[in-house]
């Protein structure tokens, strides 16, 4: 799978820009601020349909005009596919699948399957649970579609159950109501993390093995308030979250939220048995994330039988010399954009195939 080409009309600060991409490498030099992850940013938002930086579609378009538009033209199983997206200041965002509108965002979802590795996601070891489950969430929803729907639809009925939690009067039959629903889309969700984290532990405990020379081992656990077993089926995950959710009710109701369920959920992530967000130095900290997100793309490949495509966002900035060109070497086949403010970061793809875009107030010449 590779990105072919990219036109971009009125989208964030460029005016219109039509560029042609290597499958292998291809490298974004130049200053800050002139529009380098915008590009990353238009290549995320014709996988996922939303941007990694903002939720507000309009900070899309050009600050005066009133529509932008973002087409990608990719090779996916040998065959050519084109996905267009267009976003207006006074209308909904409106998208394309070889020139067929979609109806819904979740029909987006494993088209153009991305990978995207920002300085954030350096942090995903020590930050919050958030951060973690939405890791999680992502790609999950890139493999599999479905799965976007479950959260969507969670989501929307975990709103409702808190509403009236703080709400005066709590009808008890209506609360039972949302805990079958939430039980319901809940209990899917807890089934494809437990699956994914499981996936995601074989292989990131084989890809930081090589990051650290076999010095180190990464395992990774699915923590959840439900104590979910390996073989548990979905009416075995259902049964015992909706028993809890019964059993927590009055603490629910006396906190006004819900305590239990897939919005608690986190992984811990251990470096030789030791918790690496408590005990792990920085360096360890990186090496763990560059060992998830390494495992992401090669669950990717396992699952669809091709690898994603890879966005590198002004990562090599945050990483020493060994480990750029560890990160630059871990890869065959995959094709690779990367963002970078520092020229010299050239000599790190040495006698590798490469395009350079050198990219200057909104233009991207190659």
């Amino acid at each position: 799978m590779y990105l072919k080409s990219l036109k971009l009309i009125n989208y964030r600060n460029y005016d219109e820009e039509y560029l042609n991409f290597n499958k292998n490498i291809n490298l974004l030099l130049g200053k800050n601020g002139q529009g380098k992850t915008n590009i990353l940013e238009a290549i995320y938002l014709l996988s996922i349909g939303k941007s990694f930086r903002t939720n507000k579609d309009k900070d899309l378009i050009k600050f005066d005009k009133k529509n932008s538009y973002v087409g990608g033209l990719f090779e996916k199983g040998k065959e050519e596919n084109i996905i267009e997206i267009v976003i207006g200041r006074d209308s909904k965002k409106g998208v394309k699948i070889n020139k067929i509108s979609i109806k819904k965002i979740s029909q987006l979802l494993g088209n153009l399957n991305v990978v995207i590795f920002s300085p954030e996601d350096l942090k995903l070891v020590k930050e919050g649970p958030k951060e973690r489950r939405k890791f999680i969430d992502r790609e999950i929803s890139q493999i599999i579609p479905l799965y976007y729907n479950y959260i969507l639809n969670y989501n929307k009925i975990l709103f409702q159950r808190n509403k009236l939690l703080k709400s005066n009067y709590i009808d008890k039959n209506l609360l039972d109501i949302y805990d079958e629903k939430l039980s319901d889309y809940g209990s899917y969700i807890y089934l494809y993390r437990r699956d994914f984290v499981k996936k995601i532990d074989t292989l990131a405990r084989l890809i930081h093995k090589k990051l650290t020379d076999e010095i180190e081992e990464l395992n990774i656990k699915y923590i959840n308030q439900i104590n979910i077993n390996v073989d548990d089926t979905y009416g075995d995950i259902k049964y015992k979250f909706l028993k809890k959710l019964k059993s927590n009710k009055i603490i629910d109701i006396q906190n006004k939220t819900t305590k239990i369920g897939p919005h608690r959920d986190d992984i811990s992530i251990f470096i030789n048995s030791l918790d690496v967000r408590l005990y792990g130095s920085q360096g360890q900290q990186r090496t763990a994330s560059i060992s998830l997100k390494l495992s992401e793309i090669e669950l990717i490949k396992e699952e669809i039988g091709e690898y994603p495509i890879l966005l590198l966002d002004d990562i090599f900035s945050e990483l020493d010399q060994k480990r750029q060109q560890l990160l630059v070497d871990s890869f065959e086949n995959v094709q690779i954009f990367i963002t970078s403010a520092e020229d010299s970061h050239k000599r790190i793809f040495k006698n590798k195939e490469v395009n350079i875009f050198y990219v200057e107030e909104g233009r991207a010449i190659y």
